[in-house]
């Protein structure tokens, strides 16, 4: 079980992430940098000071494969996936501007990294662990393993 202080650290490197992750893709956007490419490269910065302040000071451990695998496999997903989604639907369909729809691609990719991290994290030594709330029912949660040959596995449990 987490303690109240990890859950409290989690949050505020959650904050400061975030707060990397826009101040960079704003900065990128005021230098001329397409969308895409801000995008992307202020995810990957504020994704790598995430890493290391949610091992070294939220948990007080150190970076292994085993916990970066999971963790940066769902940050890419979410950035890939979700939010170039969401900014091709803003901007290259409704036509919205970049910097506008920057900010609801955030907000909805903060709760679907949320989401996904929460489903990774519960996986545990390569088995999905089965979740019971109130009147013993089973919410479904996925598997992500790695195989010898470092392929990805994904399954969904129920």
């Amino acid at each position: 079980m987490v303690s109240r202080l990890a859950f409290v650290r989690f949050c505020i490197v959650g904050v400061i992430a975030t707060a990397i992750d826009a101040a960079l893709f704003y900065c990128f956007r005021l230098l001329q940098f397409p969308y895409q490419v801000a995008l992307v490269l202020s995810y990957l910065i504020s994704l790598s000071v995430n890493y290391l302040l949610t091992v070294y000071w939220t948990f007080s451990t150190k970076p292994s494969f085993s916990n970066g695998v999971g963790i940066v496999a769902s940050h890419l997903f979410n950035l890939f996936v979700v939010r170039m989604g969401l900014m091709w639907l803003f901007v290259e369909q409704i036509g919205l501007r970049a910097n506008i729809s920057y900010i609801p691609t955030l907000i909805i990719s903060v709760v679907t990294n949320y989401l996904i991290i929460k489903t990774v994290v519960s996986v545990q030594d390569g088995k999905s662990r089965q979740k019971t709330h109130g009147g013993g029912v089973k919410f479904p949660s996925l598997c992500l393993r790695i195989t010898r040959r470092g392929l990805f596995h994904i399954s969904i449990q129920r």
